[in-house]
C-alpha cells in the first residue's frame, strides 16, 4: 500500500477496478483483496469489518465511492503514522515502537497491557516476535482510542476511575 496521496479521480478509477461486481458498492471481500500490509499479506477480515463499522454509514453492508474515499484516506493517514512509528523499517511495529506510538497518541498504556492486548487479538506479526503488521496496528489502535472515549464518557470527573450498575457495563460490551 503505497503512502503517496491519490487523487479522488484515481480513486474512482481503482474503486471501478476493485468492483468486480460491478454493484457500485465494495463488500468486505471485494475491499479485503485490495488492502494489503507491507508484506502482501491481506487485512485480516476483523481490521476489515471494523472499518466498515466506521464508514458505511448506511449501514447496507458495503461501501459506496463516498464512503471509499473516507475509508482511503483514513487508511493513508494510519499507513502515514505506522511508518513514523516503524523505527526500524521492518513492516511491523514492535512492542517498544508500540510504546511509543500510543504514549504520542495520548494513551499512557504500560508494556505489559499491550503485550495483553497483542495477545489478545492474536496480533503477531512473527513467530517469537512480538510485533504487529500494519492492519492490526490500525484495529488496536482504534480498539485503544474507543475504550478511552467510552471510559472517558463515565469518568466525566476524570479521576481515571468510574463507577456504573451492571446494566451499564453491559452496554459498553455490547457496543464493543
Amino acid at each position: 500500500m503505497a503512502t503517496n496521496k491519490i487523487s479522488d479521480q484515481q480513486l474512482q478509477a481503482f474503486f471501478s477496478r476493485i468492483d468486480v461486481d460491478n454493484s457500485g458498492t465494495l463488500t468486505p471481500l471485494e475491499l479485503q483483496r485490495v488492502l494489503l500490509n507491507g508484506d502482501w499479506s491481506p487485512f485480516n477480515l476483523d481490521t476489515i469489518e471494523l472499518l466498515f463499522s466506521l464508514f458505511d454509514h448506511d449501514r447496507n453492508g458495503t461501501i459506496n465511492f463516498n464512503e471509499f474515499i473516507g475509508l482511503w484516506r483514513y487508511i493513508e493517514e494510519w499507513k502515514r503514522l505506522f511508518t513514523t512509528f516503524d523505527k526500524d523499517n521492518s513492516g511491523a511495529i514492535e512492542i517498544p515502537e508500540l510504546v511509543n506510538a500510543m504514549t504520542s497518541f495520548g494513551f499512557n498504556i504500560s508494556e505489559q497491557m499491550l503485550k495483553k492486548f497483542v495477545r489478545k487479538y492474536k496480533i503477531t506479526y512473527n513467530v517469537g516476535n512480538e510485533s504487529v503488521s500494519f492492519d492490526n496496528f490500525v484495529q488496536l489502535c482504534v480498539t485503544v482510542k474507543t475504550s478511552a472515549d467510552i471510559f472517558r464518557a463515565f469518568d466525566q470527573a476524570g479521576t481515571g476511575w468510574v463507577k456504573m450498575n451492571y446494566e451499564q457495563f453491559m452496554e459498553v460490551i455490547l457496543k464493543n
